[in-house]
């Protein structure tokens, strides 16, 4: 039933509780409280800073009107319960437990939750969980050259709450894969894994981890797990983008009526090559023997809300290496200027970044970041006049048809944005960009339709069409000409300063992507998947060393949680 108490969650302060962990970023849940928040049945909702609590999931998904939900989101409404706040309490379990039924075999094919073993006491406002994980994959590509791979991947999470205060969570896994690693290495995620794609070529592995601290309106964290600010449809944002490998980081947060404020200091990958020290002749850039220099990344984020409809937020972020400067410590201080008082030797950017819900059902979000500007040459191609920003639309139950949500994005990226002067001090981490994937000189369009028919049923497709100025290489990979599509290298090198830099500039490329995804839960925790992609890449003239390559891949499996 309708909640007007917790309606209202944007004002979540409360008393010691269960569920002061962050659910990570990626799970099905974000997706769920998205859709209905356009919608227009919960209230306060926010994406501009991710992740958030398994309290405050929890509350946001039991204050939601149930008198206008479809089926499909009522029968999700009660999923979300049953996992995040834990209602009803039974479960199954590996181990014996209360209110459990003891036997897992005998609990597999329900959709109750699942865990090796759990344990709670109401008392003390303490809990622990603690779950298997595994998956298996087969990724069979067409383009650009034939071949499959098969992945697996074991490990195990466990997290909770101690004293309704500190809020704990570990997740491990490990994966191997079986045949051409090649195919595997077109996945993002593990082209950044530096143990898969440098040394084993077949082993890979992930962690994240979290401790954290709540007591009412504040929390701090002591963290390993992926972060987004900016509120991106794709969680690709141009200010700072959850996709990316994960980095070690502490925070101070504030969450009072409609404010919220974070404060961060993260400890970032440099570059090997751009590092003081570095070996010249063996090139070591990975393990015993790699020197690299240590890199920061500070970042103080405001937003708030005015009448549940409409979010506005402020970003100040900067880089720094080789040093740890006390200067950027402060949580409060405005860093920009603090940086330029510390003799402009540090990558300092400026972010924004907004919501409006026009009416139910229909919403708009923006966000933006300056790099660097000179106002006086905006309009007149000037290199270091260094811009990124975002905008799109969603529409949830469009025309009528229920559990629909229509998204479309645009993103822009002006040449030579996140580089420095400092090759160490670029916008990066672990030679991951931190912001939106396309990259600098270029220009995107993405949308994305999403169904949920029931609460076991999920299906997306996507396309996306990117256009890009590359620079251009030789066939050893060296810099011959710089157009600032490469966040490494800022204009002083291979560019020429004399000549107006415009967008798009260098070697033509286009990229045309569709990707369709289709999901099925047998069981709770149980997931059945299949993937298909078609990348198509058109360059505007003959290129004997593209950058970007076609692929055509089809992928199956499933994945556990347990």
């Amino acid at each position: 039933m309708f909640n007007a108490d917790l309606a209202d969650a944007q004002y979540l302060t409360s008393a010691p509780h269960r569920g002061v962990v962050q659910v990570p970023i990626g799970n099905e849940v974000y997706a769920y409280l998205r859709h209905m928040t356009v919608r227009g049945l919960i209230k306060g909702y926010s994406e501009n800073e991710l992740p958030i609590s398994e309290f405050e999931i929890a509350e946001f998904v039991k204050s939601a009107d149930r008198s206008r939900m479809t089926p499909a989101e009522i029968a999700l409404q009660q999923k979300f319960i049953r996992t995040f706040a834990h209602d009803p309490a039974h479960a199954v379990t590996m181990f014996p437990a209360d209110s459990a039924t003891p036997l897992f075999v005998k609990g597999i094919p329900t959709d109750e939750d699942k865990y090796l073993y759990r344990w709670w006491d109401t008392a003390s406002q303490s809990d622990l969980f603690v779950n298997g994980i595994a998956s298996i994959e087969l990724r069979d590509q067409k383009l650009p050259e034939p071949g499959n791979v098969l992945l697996t991947v074991g490990g195990g999470q466990f997290h909770g709450t101690l004293s309704g205060h500190v809020g704990y969570f570990l997740e491990a896994t490990n994966g191997q894969s079986h045949g051409d690693s090649l195919i595997a290495l077109e996945d993002p995620s593990l082209a950044s894994n530096k143990n898969f794609a440098i040394f084993s070529k077949n082993n890979f592995d992930f962690t994240s981890a979290e401790l954290s601290y709540n007591n009412d309106w504040f929390t701090a964290k002591l963290a390993r797990e992926a972060v987004s600010v900016g509120g991106s449809y794709q969680q690709d944002n141009v200010i700072l983008s959850s996709n990316v490998p994960f980095y070690d980081f502490v925070s101070v947060g504030a969450h009072v009526g409609v404010v919220r404020y974070q404060a961060m200091v993260a400890s970032l990958l440099g570059e090997a090559r751009f590092s003081e020290g570095y070996d010249t002749v063996f090139h070591t850039y990975y393990g015993a023997g790699a020197k690299i220099d240590s890199k920061y990344l500070t970042l103080h984020d405001l937003s708030f809300t005015i009448n549940d409809n409409i979010e506005l937020g402020f970003t100040d972020m900067v880089v720094y290496s080789r040093r740890f400067d006390l200067a950027y410590l402060n949580p409060f201080s405005f860093l920009k200027s603090v940086e330029t008082s510390l003799n402009d030797r540090d990558n300092g950017i400026l972010g924004a970044h907004a919501r409006w819900k026009i009416v139910d059902g229909f919403e708009v979000r923006g966000e933006g970041v300056v790099d660097d500007v000179v106002a006086s040459l905006i309009g007149k191609g000037y290199w270091s006049n260094k811009f990124a920003w975002q905008y799109g639309f969603m529409w949830s139950n469009p025309l009528g048809i229920a559990d629909l949500d229509l998204m479309a994005e645009g993103t822009r990226i002006e040449p030579y944005t996140f580089s420095h002067f400092n090759q160490q001090n670029t916008f990066s981490s672990s030679t991951t960009l931190l912001s939106n994937h396309i990259g600098p000189n270029s220009i995107s369009y993405w949308f994305s339709a999403r169904w949920a028919p029931s609460e076991k049923w999920t299906l997306q497709l996507e396309s996306q069409f990117i256009e890009r100025g590359e620079n251009l290489y030789d066939s050893t990979g060296a810099l011959i000409e710089n157009h600032g599509a490469d966040y490494e290298y800022s204009i002083g090198i291979k560019g020429n300063t004399n000549i107006p830099t415009h967008i798009l500039d260098g070697r033509r490329v286009n990229i045309t992507t569709f990707t369709a995804i289709l999901q099925y839960e047998l069981w709770r925790g149980l997931f059945l998947f299949g993937r298909a992609t078609d990348k198509i890449v058109n360059y505007h003239d003959p290129n004997p060393n593209p950058i970007e390559r076609p692929q055509s891949l089809f992928a199956f499996g499933a994945k556990a949680l347990f």
